[in-house]
């Protein structure tokens, strides 16, 4: 038997990086944000055995996905984490890693956003809540701001990516309590300042309960509680939908990896529109063995209007502007079924309010004059808020 040449050798031990495909989940009349766990990303010895055949899977999913946002956790070689970006530099991915977070290179699970460049484009990024390190696990909060555009209406939000806690522990149930207090009191002082927020990452819990146990309170209940929140992926837990895998299929598991946003964007989001891209369980070889053991998950936002009702009986309805498009002055009709506070805000391209139009209105059908002859030309959007319910109208400023 003839000795094998180096090359053969070499080429024998290089892993063979099977096609991975999965279905988009992308659009582009949408902006999609998604969170996911990459099992200590690059970190060799720690998670899937294979850090190349990691590195394929990961870019095969983010390049098909189609999805706007990722809000990545456990990232931990940076020069895997480099590899990664130059392969999604092609396909329009650029991306934000967060700061070191331990001193163990095998253990170092820094955040991380990557984003398409033709629908993000980032104003900054930074760490927050530096007080809170302990109680974080050193992987403090990783926050950004950005300008996003959707068919040439934008709005500017704030998007946070987490990693709380791990474990069941007395101890590490209390430090993710009082990470989650720390963190809501963040995001209620933003919501104070008029800013919209998404939130999302591996909680390491329950939004219902806690992996601490039964009779535990979820370190979260207060963001569920608050009406200033909307906790989505509530509806994954409530259906049992792993996000968090103990076996090669995820039929065991649990549902920890979360995502809720300010009550801001409630009109915005496409209802029903949260899920697991459970697709990545078939269409990525050995998924939870060769790229993690976290499915990503991930929701939907409609920057143009997401009531397409105009039903006359509907409780709470706002009805295209008129006319529309506008030259000078546009009416804005609404309508009640009850008495109460009615606000409406019109935001142009940028995400910025121009108008404000606010009162105390009676059961039934109003119209209120919008001067809008002031207004560039360009798309505006009209948002209604009353009795906890938003509406959405899109505007047209003419030439």
């Amino acid at each position: 038997m003839r000795a094998l040449s180096l090359a053969v050798l070499a080429a024998l031990l290089v892993p063979v990086l099977a096609a991975q495909t999965v279905p988009p989940r992308g659009a582009d009349d949408t902006f999609e944000v998604a969170t996911w766990n990459l099992e200590f990303f690059g970190a060799a010895g720690q998670g899937p055995s294979n850090d190349t055949v990691q590195l394929n899977n990961v870019g095969a999913v983010i390049e098909q996905s189609e999805i706007d946002l990722w809000a990545l956790q456990e990232v931990v070689d940076v020069a895997e984490w480099s590899n990664l970006l130059t392969r999604l530099q092609s396909a329009g991915y650029s991306g934000r890693l967060g700061p070191q977070v331990s001193t163990n290179p095998t253990f170092d699970q820094k955040l991380a956003f990557i984003y398409d460049r033709s629908v993000v484009q980032v104003t900054g990024s930074r760490t927050i809540l530096s007080d809170f390190d302990y109680e974080f696990a050193g992987r403090l909060p990783f926050e950004m701001q950005a300008r996003v555009t959707v068919e040439g209406v934008a709005r500017t939000v704030y998007v946070i990516t987490f990693h709380a806690k791990a474990s069941t522990g007395s101890e590490d149930y209390a430090r993710r309590q009082a990470a989650a207090v720390a963190l809501k009191d963040y995001i209620d002082g933003r919501i104070g300042a008029g800013d919209e927020v998404i939130l999302l990452g591996d909680f390491n819990d329950y939004l219902t309960g806690s992996t601490r146990g039964s009779s535990f309170t979820s370190p979260y209940d207060g963001f569920v509680q608050d009406a200033d929140y909307v906790p989505v992926t509530l509806a994954l837990e409530d259906s049992g939908v792993n996000t968090f895998c103990t076996n090669s299929t995820c039929s065991g598991g649990d549902t920890r990896d979360h995502l809720l946003f300010t009550s801001g964007l409630s009109g915005l989001y496409v209802e029903g529109s949260v899920d697991r891209y459970g697709e990545v369980l078939t269409g990525v070889s050995s998924y939870v063995n060769s790229t993690s053991d976290h499915v990503p998950v991930l929701a939907r936002f409609s920057f143009l209007s997401t009531d397409t009702s105009t039903d006359p009986d509907a409780g709470v309805a706002l009805l295209a502007p008129a006319p529309n498009p506008v030259r000078a002055d546009a009416r804005l009709s609404f309508r009640l079924d009850a008495p109460g506070e009615v606000q409406l805000d019109v935001f142009d391209a940028l995400g910025r309010r121009v108008a404000l139009l606010a009162g105390t209105y009676g059961a039934g059908p109003h119209s209120v004059q919008l001067g809008s002859g002031a207004f560039a030309p360009g798309v505006y959007v009209v948002r209604l808020q009353a009795a906890g319910v938003v509406r959405t109208q899109r505007l047209i400023r003419a030439e």
